[in-house]
């Protein structure tokens, strides 16, 4: 068992160093193009932060380990919004809330966070679900995009020359960027599927549940990017983009990467139906709705407030741990 743990923990600073190759590619090109100033390469990054929770759900899926999927994603979402911001606010201090459109995107955080709940109650999240999920998805980043960056619409209109990405890629220092890229992709792609093959593992030798491998040990090792980036965000005082980035997760999580798992292999539950995942559900309402009050109240997250949220999260896994 302590080598299983050990080779997962490996495996997920591989998923680290595999997710910084890529954010490194992409600001580099985006940089050398001049597409940066347009606000595109802060939207990839959103996406790129959400690279492991995607490749491992994914890979999951293919195998039919629905609990997995479910508890890497549910989990990820508590991770973030508890141990991720909350670690974030108490090394960086407090954070600074501010803006209309900002408050909108916790909202749609959250309800893109139940959603999948509310379409799964009936025991599966069909593949028409999964494109539901989708095509939600798919409105909110226009909404998004639409109150962030308006600018994506005029390179969309061919105010900014597509030509000068192509130059970036083209020249040498943009082949170097290709090949991070791409070696970044096949070590998400290969780390990915050893996590999902090691967690199996874990499970059948130790006993636990496939759904608690997946909300705490999966989840925390996917979701390390995101708790980087938070932290170097809130530090650098770009507190804005790092809660941005932060709820983008959330959105991404529960419609984006659900709804590819789903439409690749429909999610099916046991008999139990979502009782198993009681617990998990209501810790997640919990820490939603502490860090909406938190941050609603004051327009700004205090260190102390992050301390909470992580208490809840540790809360959570002591009762989860017990319950196994």
């Amino acid at each position: 068992m302590p080598i299983q743990i050990a080779i997962l923990c490996l495996l997920c600073l591989s998923l680290i160093y595999a997710t910084s190759l890529i954010i490194r590619a992409i600001k580099s090109i985006a940089r050398r193009s001049g597409l940066g100033a347009y606000g595109i390469t802060a939207f990839i990054l959103a996406i790129s932060t959400s690279l492991p929770e995607l490749v491992v759900s994914v890979v999951a899926s293919f195998e039919g380990k629905t609990s997995l999927v479910l508890g890497n994603i549910i989990g990820s979402n508590i991770a973030d919004l508890s141990l991720v911001i909350g670690g974030a606010a108490i090394l960086g201090g407090s954070m600074h809330v501010m803006g209309i459109v900002l408050s909108r995107d916790i909202y749609l955080a959250g309800a893109a966070g139940f959603l999948p709940l509310f379409l799964i109650a009936d025991g599966t999240l069909s593949r028409a679900d999964g494109v539901v999920l989708l095509v939600i998805y798919g409105v909110m980043v226009a909404t998004f995009l639409r109150s962030h960056h308006r600018s994506l619409a005029d390179h969309a209109m061919g105010k900014v020359p597509i030509k000068r990405f192509l130059v970036a890629v083209a020249s040498s220092s943009g082949h170097i960027g290709v090949l991070r890229f791409l070696v970044g992709v096949g070590l998400l792609l290969a780390s990915s599927h050893y996590i999902v093959y090691f967690a199996s593992a874990l499970g059948q030798s130790t006993g636990l549940s496939a759904l608690f491998i997946g909300l705490f040990i999966v989840s925390v090792g996917t979701s390390l990017p995101e708790l980087v980036f938070e932290i170097r965000a809130v530090l650098s005082g770009q507190v804005k983009m790092a809660l941005g980035d932060l709820l983008g997760s959330v959105v991404a999580n529960s419609t984006l990467i659900l709804g590819i798992a789903s439409i690749i292999n429909p999610l099916t539950l046991t008999d139990r139906g979502l009782v198993p995942y009681g617990l998990a559900i209501g810790a997640f309402t919990l820490i939603y709705f502490l860090f909406i009050n938190f941050v609603k109240s004051k327009k700004r997250l205090d260190w102390w407030e992050g301390l909470i949220l992580l208490g809840v999260y540790i809360l959570f896994m002591l009762m989860e741990s017990a319950n196994n």
